[in-house]
């Protein structure tokens, strides 16, 4: 009797453990087909033309950055430095601004560089053009980073007047940004 006792509870205390196990299982699979999921959005987002909204709402293959913040109060118009780079970025979308969002690290090559040309070229045109700038390895980037669909670093993304965006990936040469910012400001 005793005997029977044991192994019921043993039979019960394998079956949790399999429970368990199942479980996690099927927690692995959930996550690796989430990933897959997100891999091919961010590839659709990596296209010459760049989305800030979900892909879901925007059927077209012709983005638009503008976001739900057009939708919300009116904002102000010129972000507060203290903002986080992507509220600074939804307040210049919302006020139909051209703004040049600049995507780079403080220690990949490539990217000082590039940030070396941004500092260089871009003070010419700030009355015209806003800079919205990005470090991709700050964790407080990684929402915008992840909306955006940045795969490489240092990636330069040209927003117009009426939200639409023309990404650039790796160093720009300074005439090139130059040429890049007068169209982008209607110069």
């Amino acid at each position: 009797m005793i005997y029977n006792k044991r192994k019921t509870s043993q039979q019960k205390s394998y079956g949790a453990q399999l429970a368990a196990i199942v479980g996690v299982l099927l927690l692995i699979g959930a996550v690796l087909i989430l990933k897959a999921q997100k891999s091919a959005v961010s590839s659709a987002n990596s296209q010459d033309e760049v989305g800030l909204a979900s892909p879901a709402a925007q059927p077209s293959p012709t983005r638009t950055l503008l976001s739900e913040a057009q939708t919300a109060a009116p904002a102000q118009p010129s972000p507060a430095p203290t903002l986080l780079p992507e509220a600074q970025l939804d307040q210049l979308l919302a006020a139909g601004k051209p703004t040049l969002a600049f995507f780079h690290s403080n220690t990949c090559k490539k990217c000082i560089r590039m940030s070396e040309i941004v500092e260089e070229v871009y003070p010419d045109f700030a009355d015209t053009v806003s800079l919205v700038d990005v470090n991709a390895y700050e964790g407080r980037n990684a929402s915008l980073l992840q909306r955006v669909g940045i795969r490489a670093i240092p990636t330069l993304i040209f927003i117009d007047r009426t939200g639409q965006g023309r990404s650039y990936m790796g160093v720009m040469e300074p005439d090139e940004l130059r040429e890049q910012l007068r169209a982008l400001g209607g110069e």
